[in-house]
């Protein structure tokens, strides 16, 4: 759906913005590691957790960006 919202080269575009900050975030958030608190609430608010799944939602981004289950056909992962 975000790729007729987007189109294919945005959306690629998109994704590799996404794993840029998201690798500024993971290193923001290695660097407030000691300070943290392990706590449930001290991981989900720290950087390091939400760059983790910005980095991963890149790479989807990046990936599904030509895939043909986003232009509306099969999916070539099914079997």
């Amino acid at each position: 759906m975000i790729s007729f919202i987007m189109g294919n080269k945005k959306l690629a575009l998109f994704g590799h913005a996404l794993i840029i900050l998201g690798c500024f975030g993971f290193t923001m958030g290695i660097y407030l590691l000691p300070k943290s608190e392990p706590t449930l609430i001290g991981i989900l608010t720290k950087p390091l957790f939400w760059s983790l799944i910005a980095i991963f939602g890149g790479i989807c981004a990046n990936v599904h960006s030509y895939c043909a289950c986003i232009r509306g056909g099969k999916c070539p992962m099914k079997k």
